[in-house]
């Protein structure tokens, strides 16, 4: 939850005592202490879910909302917390350097040989977009990555980038979701679902402008209609009546969606309403997916778990029917199940004991006395893959070869495959001198471990990390951090409590689903700015292993097989206007047919050996003429390394193009728009293509995008001469792959007055 004044205090004067009373808690809870691996989950409860339904709130395209403006202000609040005095005592006491139980001889702490790598790496968003007024901190940092784009949000701003870093679109959360700006909202999650391919936002939306006159939360979820965000999604809302869903978290699996939060009563407000517990909401998929009106959904009430810590649901990466997901506290994991569709899911929660894990202390930074906010040990993200479920939070630790408690990030890998989960891994992590930080992971292709996060000290400026594990490292190790972000100054906030400076309160990673061996990730780190608040974002293209070797392959199923007729004696000659070469040992078929991806094929070896050289058009709309002598004949499936392109078969999209591009006389300076709106009159769907035009002209969106059968876009053009006189004049060409009408072009035409 993003913060304006932090409530996090210290009164040192209370810390030598709170000191004493907290060693005697911990030597007490950690005089016994657990194997750090092959755990297992004691079998827990059921838990009653209430079936409620949610309601589609819109449909709403991304380039088609109004611009980004700045906001009034009312997006932030200090952070909740379960028990706000023991908490802040409890900060206070290890701020202040109180003894406590050390853990260099309970973990590892090890590197491994690995060093993650990066790529293409940019700017994400920062403090300037953030929507939320002058105050508007953390930024709550998530990023998830599609085909062809990659998507930030922080705050109540959502940003579209294709995979170079370039700024496709900027849009307000609030907007998106058909609320009014004004109205509080934070703390936003997106995730790309992998195995659907599509694109999930969820969102915290209270009822009123003010926190503190809130009566009711909501939970909000957006869902895309295809993999591509500029083709719109689908909002849902459901209201949590007399509370609301703090730090909301998102996950999914083959047939369900999950959100959920730490609960607080919004009683006497939602801003001083003591805490619940924690709840969440199941969501019907296949429902969501198909964009239906009313969706079933099943909600467990915070009643239902009272513990301090929110219930974070995983991103599956493969296939699973149960959808896993962890919450922890002390030295309990607690991992739960959920099976079944709604209405008529069950979740189930089995408890692990595991090394006990505790408050971080706070970070400082270089150049400053004012330290950085770690927050508490609850677990901030977490992913499934192949059996594997792992988690991520932060902890305090001493790194090896230090000799004071820093703050750490804590991990936990969980085997899912047996009759119940194994925690296979559970250590903590810290840099030796430094301060880590709000770590996110997710995992590769390979089930390699990938974490974000940020690191700071008395000598670095809070910068933005990434770090990884092979699957095959020895258990419980990490390996050598890097730096793809360093920060520019110390971290300046407006807050004036005196506590802290707040960060966080996550990072994000997210696989890359066109190659599984790379992963997104974005980290807060201290820009150089001297405007405002100083936090900004990095995001960056991270591997551990590299990536696939790209093979040619045709881009549609090929409509003809090249064939050549010979004798076994014989060479055969084919003339025609491309250059494959067919393999020396083609295969005879009584029936030649084109392999399902549009590359022939060969299955067995003829006895006698024939020797073929063709040379066929890229699109194989007509059979090559093969010449040869022969005495008996044969027909074989040559396999060729040139592209075919495919010939469209029925059923087309068609393109329809209404609207002009004559502005007339404008206002030098000043800038006139005209729409155009963009249909598929087809039966099947449409892929378009916009072009460019120059300055004084411009066109504002997505210059791709695919309009499913029926759907139009409307799309804007921008004319702001700066001269008077005539401007010449230009030529927007659209685009489509409509056989009948593939291209459309307009000119665009005006002067300046």
């Amino acid at each position: 939850m993003s913060d304006r004044s932090n409530s996090v205090l210290t009164p040192r004067h209370i810390v030598a005592a709170f000191a004493v009373v907290l060693f005697t808690a911990l030597i007490a809870a950690w005089s016994s202490l657990p194997a750090r691996a092959g755990s297992s989950a004691a079998p827990q409860s059921s838990h009653a879910m209430q079936h409620r339904l949610a309601v589609r709130t819109g449909t709403v395209y991304p380039l088609e909302l109004p611009p980004v403006t700045a906001s009034v202000g009312r997006h932030s609040r200090p952070r909740r917390v379960a028990d706000p005095v023991a908490y802040r005592l409890r900060k206070a006491a290890i701020d202040g350097g109180a003894i406590l139980p050390g853990l260099p001889s309970l973990a590892t702490l090890a590197l491994s040989a690995t060093t993650p790598t990066f790529s293409t790496n940019f700017n994400g968003l920062a403090f300037p977009d953030s929507q939320c007024g002058p105050d508007c901190e953390p930024p709550d940092t998530q990023v998830a990555a599609g085909p062809n784009n990659i998507i930030e949000v922080t705050n109540i701003v959502a940003r579209v980038f294709d995979k170079s870093g370039t700024n496709l679109d900027t849009f307000n959360l609030n907007s998106l979701f058909n609320v009014d700006p004004t109205i509080f909202s934070s703390d936003p999650r997106i995730e790309y679902d992998t195995l659907a391919g599509r694109w999930y936002i969820s969102f915290l939306i209270l009822d009123t402008t003010d926190i503190a006159t809130a009566q009711n939360g909501f939970f909000e979820l957006a869902v895309s209609i295809d993999s591509n965000p500029a083709d719109g999604f689908n909002t849902y809302a459901v209201e949590t009546m007399g509370d609301f869903p703090d730090q909301p978290s998102l996950g999914f699996n083959d047939d369900k969606i999950v959100t959920g939060g730490n609960s607080f009563s919004c009683n006497p407000n939602c801003n001083t309403g003591p805490y619940e517990g924690n709840e969440f909401l199941v969501w019907n998929k296949s429902e969501l997916l198909a964009g239906d009106a009313t969706i079933d959904t099943d909600f467990n009430p915070a009643a239902e778990d009272n513990s301090d810590f929110p219930i974070i649901p995983a991103k599956s990466r493969s296939s699973t029917s149960t959808l896993f997901m962890v919450s922890a506290l002390g030295s309990d994991l607690n991992i739960w199940t959920v099976t079944g569709v709604p209405p008529g899911s069950i979740a189930d929660d089995t408890i692990a004991t595991v090394t006990p894990f505790t408050f971080p202390p706070s970070a400082p930074q270089k150049n400053s006395s004012h330290d950085i906010d770690t927050g508490d040990e609850r677990i901030l993200d977490a992913v499934y893959r192949d059996g594997i479920l792992w988690a991520s939070g932060n902890d305090m630790c001493k790194p090896s070869g230090d000799t004071t408690q820093r703050s750490c990030m804590q991990f936990f890998e969980v085997l899912t495959g047996g009759a119940s989960p194994v925690v296979n891994q559970d250590f903590s992590f810290g840099t030796k001198n430094f301060f880590d930080y709000y770590p996110s992971v997710d995992l590769d292709s390979s089930d390699d471990l990938i974490t974000s996060f940020s690191q700071s000290s008395s000598n670095e400026f809070p910068s933005a990390y990434v770090d990884g594990r092979l699957a095959g490292d020895p258990v419980n190790t990490l390996g050598t951090p890097v730096l793809f972000q360093a920060g520019a100054k110390a971290y300046s906030s407006n807050d004036t409590s005196g506590g802290p400076f707040r960060w966080g309160d996550y990072s994000g990673a997210g696989v890359d689903p066109s190659d599984q061996t790379a992963i997104w990730v974005a980290a807060e780190f201290a820009t150089s700015s001297t405007v405002g608040l100083n936090w900004g974002t990095y995001i960056a293209e991270a591997r551990l292993i590299a990536p696939p070797t790209a093979t040619a392959t045709p881009t549609a199923t090929a409509t003809a097989t090249t064939t050549a007729t010979s004798t076994a004696t014989n060479t055969a000659t084919a003339t025609g206007s491309g250059t494959p070469t067919p393999s020396n040992t083609p295969t005879p078929s009584d029936t030649p047919t084109p392999g399902g991806s549009g590359t022939p094929t060969i299955s067995a070896t003829p006895s006698a050996t024939i020797t073929a050289t063709a040379t066929l058009s890229p699109t194989p709309t007509a059979t090559p003429t093969a010449t040869a002598t022969a005495t008996s004949t044969q027909t074989a499936t040559a396999t060729q390394t040139a592209t075919p392109t495919a010939t469209p078969t029925p059923p087309f999209g068609t393109l329809s193009v209404s609207g002009n591009l004559s502005f007339g006389s404008v206002k030098v300076n000043s800038k006139a728009s005209k729409k155009l709106k963009i249909k598929n009159k087809g039966k099947a769907p449409l892929q378009v293509s916009i072009g460019t035009l120059d300055p004084p002209f411009a066109f504002t969106g997505s210059g791709t995008f695919t309009l499913a059968k029926g759907k139009t876009r409307n799309v804007s053009v921008h004319f702001m001469p700066t001269t008077k006189g005539a401007t010449p004049s230009q030529i927007l060409s659209i685009t489509s792959d409509d056989p009948k009408h593939p291209s459309h072009d307009l000119t665009a035409s005006g002067s300046g007055k």
